[in-house]
Formats: structure tokens, sequence, C-alpha cells
């Protein structure tokens, strides 16, 4: 029998149920036809113990689905308990309430079965390429403008297809050939990793996987709860602004810290808005616990036993909890930002771990959508990201997806998906704020039409009015605009772009980390050690400050 407390097997298992939630990503982002999963990886691997808790992931993971993924395991289960579950099964839902918040990401969960008895659930999430409704944007005004969706329903019942439903979808989409084949992707994925898992279980002779999940969850628990001692108990709030659609929003928190306990408290937020940037309540606290898993304990590999001391709250009807139908295709321009303001309420405590405002918060997604040569539609979505936040071990990453965790589609590829000439994609000189370590720089492209005729570009983009704010005493990176043949548009929704005209896209620059004044302090020490000026030169020419040093 293996001993799951001794803690040299205990790593032995638990990498390898990491590795097995690996393989199912390079499975599913091998063999997937749309460039959003296979070429920017909008999607994850998780494996789940049968009560829908999350026991490992793969590990280039996107935040919001790996929080989302557990919390809609458990809705599953609640429509389909364990008793009415048979082996072949496969349950499926792209609503937005049960998964990640927007009906782009199609939610797959499937039942592992040893020996006639189920072991564990194995899942993923990728985001479809379309859902018919209004292209991937934020100026739809309710739910149902946004695309079809799919309530929680069995897509395979006892290994037999239910055609009926892929029907459905294949008839409401613009790309069907692209969206079925990410749907036999996905369940190609849960097929390796339900694989692998039996493999595993039959090689180390584990008829249960449960005690192996229990020490899981409670090392992992109390790694959390320690790491949430070293933090003084109170109550810290954080309050930011934002451009919204056609307002300016705000987003406020408060953070209660107890013995070893969390809590995020969104009330006094913004009401809801009649556009697609409302924020539902699973992708909120994928959030808010992804922001307080990096402050706190960024070691320890994810799991259901990290976030149980973590708990959030907003009030109903705001812009974090909105009434149905709200529309939330965008909601990433508002749920982006939810770890850079929790940093800010933090960073009283505990400066040296928080970051400054990232630029790629929210990340700007340019969606076009145009028509090939036999007229039939056609859509690729480009992430685009600016600058990190500055922090206190260093400079913010240039161009970083954070905290979205998105690749951007290479300029070849998504040339070759729609109609355009990519004429430049560059960083932006000194976009990053100002501070003892500046935040990263923001990026440029130029998108041109060269397909003849009219296109739209549908465009989610945000920190133009408001740019990215720095903390411990940064300065504000640089803000993003848009630009249509070099005159400012409307940054957000539809876009025209006629034949050769050009669509200009600037992300923002991340905020600075502490004093600018200490980084100049800093180039003036380095220049005494490195022998490039002698100390009484520095005190001569910066009056032993360095405050004026280039």
């Amino acid at each position: 029998m293996i001993d799951v407390d001794d803690p040299i097997t205990l790593q032995l298992l638990w990498n390898r149920l990491v590795f097995i939630t690996d393989q199912a990503d390079i499975a599913l982002g091998r063999t997937a036809f749309s460039s959003v999963i296979r070429e920017s990886h909008d999607y994850v691997t998780v494996l789940l113990d049968p009560e829908g808790n999350s026991l490992a992931q793969c590990s280039q993971s996107i935040p919001a689905f790996i929080g989302s993924l557990p919390l809609a395991a458990k809705e599953f289960l609640k429509v389909y308990p364990v008793s009415t579950l048979e082996p072949g099964d496969v349950l499926f839902t792209n609503d937005p309430a049960i998964g990640t918040g927007h009906l782009n990401d199609g939610v797959m969960i499937a039942p592992v079965y040893r020996h006639g008895r189920l072991m564990a659930l194995v899942g993923n999430i990728a985001h479809m390429s379309d859902v018919g409704g209004r292209p991937h944007g934020p100026d739809a005004s309710d739910l149902y403008e946004e695309g079809i969706r799919i309530p929680i329903l069995k897509l395979y019942k006892a290994g037999r297809v239910n055609q009926d439903v892929l029907d459905v979808l294949a008839a409401s989409v613009r790309m069907p050939r692209e969206v079925m084949g990410d749907l036999q992707s996905q369940l190609a994925a849960n097929e390796v990793m339900t694989r692998e898992l039996l493999a595993f279980m039959d090689e180390y002779a584990i008829d249960d996987l449960a005690p192996l999940g229990r020490v899981i969850h409670a090392r992992s628990e109390r790694a959390m709860r320690a790491a949430i001692r070293t933090m003084p108990n109170g109550v810290y709030g954080a309050e930011v602004k934002l451009d919204g659609f056609d307002a300016e929003l705000t987003l406020k928190v408060t953070v209660t810290v107890g013995d070893d306990t969390v809590h995020v408290d969104y009330a006094g937020s913004s009401p809801q808005v009649p556009w697609g940037i409302n924020v539902m309540p699973h992708y909120r606290y994928a959030h808010s616990a992804y922001a307080l898993k990096c402050l706190l304990d960024p070691d320890t590999p994810n799991n259901e036993g990290c976030i149980r001391p973590i708990t959030d709250a907003a009030p109903l009807g705001s812009l974090f909890n909105p009434r149905p139908p709200a529309a939330c295709n965008a909601r990433n321009l508002i749920g982006h930002v939810i770890p850079s303001t929790i940093f800010k309420a933090l960073e009283g405590v505990v400066p040296e771990r928080v970051q400054g405002d990232s630029g790629g918060a929210p990340l700007w997604v340019v969606n076009c959508v145009a028509q090939d040569a036999e007229g039939r539609p056609i859509v690729a979505v480009q992430a685009f990201h600016g600058g990190q936040g500055g922090r206190a071990s260093g400079d913010g990453n240039d161009t970083l997806s954070f905290p979205s965790n998105c690749s951007t589609t290479p300029v070849e590829m998504f040339e070759r998906a729609v109609p355009v000439l990519i004429e430049a994609k560059e960083l932006i000189a000194d976009s990053g704020g100002a501070g003892r370590f500046r935040g990263g720089l923001g990026q440029r492209m130029v998108v041109r039409n060269i397909s003849g005729r009219p296109m739209h570009v549908y465009l989610g983009s945000e920190r133009v009015q408001h740019p990215p704010f720095g903390v411990a005493g940064g300065r504000s990176g640089r803000a993003g605009g848009v630009l249509r043949d070099g005159v400012a548009v409307f940054p957000k929704g539809k876009i025209a772009l006629g034949p050769e005209q050009c669509l200009t896209v600037e992300a923002p620059g991340g905020g600075g980390w502490g004093d600018p004044a200490g980084r100049a302090r800093d180039l003036v020490a380095r220049d005494i050690r490195e022998g490039l000026v002698s100390a009484a030169a520095a005190e001569s020419d910066y009056g032993g400050t360095g405050d004026h040093a280039d």
C-alpha cells in the first residue's frame, strides 16, 4: 500500500497528477482547430475529485478558468448527481453563470470509473471561436444578444453522442468547422487524462484516490493559512476608476484579514451596466483567489486546498454580481483589474509583495470579422497585452499577459486567418510608469484591411482614460489608445474598417513600483560599485542622493 504521508512518496504522486493534466493540455492544444486555442492557449485542463474539488491543474493555466472550473463542476453535480452518471458520459455547458462568465467558454467534464467505482472527474475549459450572436465584444445590451447558451446537459450519454445538440450548435455559429473541431479536441483531452489517470492508479496499485486527495488538500490549505498569518489582522480597502463603456466605473474592494482567513468584499462598486462588461460571481471569485494566491503562497501547486481560506462577496445587482440577463461577453475588461485592486488595497501591508497595475489588466482583444473569397464569414481573435506592473524585485515585464496568462497569436497566423496586414507590432518607448522599478512597456499594433471590402473589428479595451496606476510611490503608466487612419476613435465595440484603412491599437504601459528617486539612488550606487564614478564625485554631482541621476 502506498504511504501518502511519506513526503517523498507524496511529492512523486503529486507531481505525477500534474503531469497527467499537462499531457491532456498538450493533446488539446495540438489538435485544436482555432487559433485562439491552438496559439493563444485560451484553455485549461484540470483533474478533480468526485465532489468537484480540484486536485491538479495543467502547468500553463488561465487563472479565471482554474478558479471557475471547480465551481462549475459542483453545479454540474447538482443537475447530474453521482448516482445518475455512468461511464462514457460527457457533461457540457457554456452558461456564463456556471462557467467562466461569458458564453465563449465551453466547460466539459467527464467521470472516471475504475472497477465500477467513480474515481475522479476530468475537466477542461476552452474558448469557443464563435457562439453566434454579436461577435466577441462589449457592446451587447443583454445575454441573449451575445450568442447561443447551452444549459448543463449530457453531450455524450454512456458513450453515445447527443447529435441534436451538436447540430443546433453548428447551425448557430459562423465557423462550425472550427467550433466542432475544438469540441473534439476537448473530448480528446479528457480521454487522455482518463487514460493516464487509470494507468497511474494501476502502476501504483491505488484503488482509491481519496486518501491522496485529502493529503494534498490538507497540506495546501495549511500552507495558505500559514501565509495569511504573516499579515496583520485588519480591514484594508482600495478604489479604482475605470473608463467603462459609456460612463466611468468604480471598482471598490475591502479586504478583511482574519487570523488565517481572507474575505474580499466588493460593496461600493458601480451597479451593473447595460453593456457586456458585467462580471459573474464565478469569474469574480477566480480573480479574488488568484490575486491572494500570488501574494501569499505562489509556490504550492494550485488546488482546492489553496483557496479554502478565501471568500468573497458582492451585492446583487452590482457590476460584480449582476442580475440576469446581464450581458457579460467582455467581462475581462473589468474582472482582470481585480488583482490590481486587491494589490492596491494591501500595498501598505505587504508592499514588497504587490506589483503595480498592469497594462495587460485587462487583456485587450482585437476580433476581426470578415468574409473569405466565397463570401463565408471568418473570425479571428488576437489577444493583446500591455506592460506588467513594476514590483519590488525588478522592473515589470514588457507586454506581459497578466492576469489572463493568454499567449499572443503570432502575426503570421493572424494574417492567415483573416485578410489583414500587420504593418507594425512594436514596443512603445517610455510607456512604463516611473518608479524604483518601472512598469513594463506597452505595445503598438497597426492592422490594415487588405480584403478589398469593408470589415468590422470588435475591440475590447480599457485604460484609455484611466492609465494603470503605480504602487508604493510608483507613477502611472502610459494610457492606451485606438486610432483609425491616425484619428482617435471610440475604443470599444464594433469599429468599421474600410478597404486599406488602418487601425492602430496602443496597449497601456504598466504602473511603477516605489519612489522613482530610489531608482536614481540605485543607479548611482551601482556606478560607484562598478568604479564608473567615485563616491566623492557622486556626492559633489548629486548631493549624496543621486536624485538627478539619469
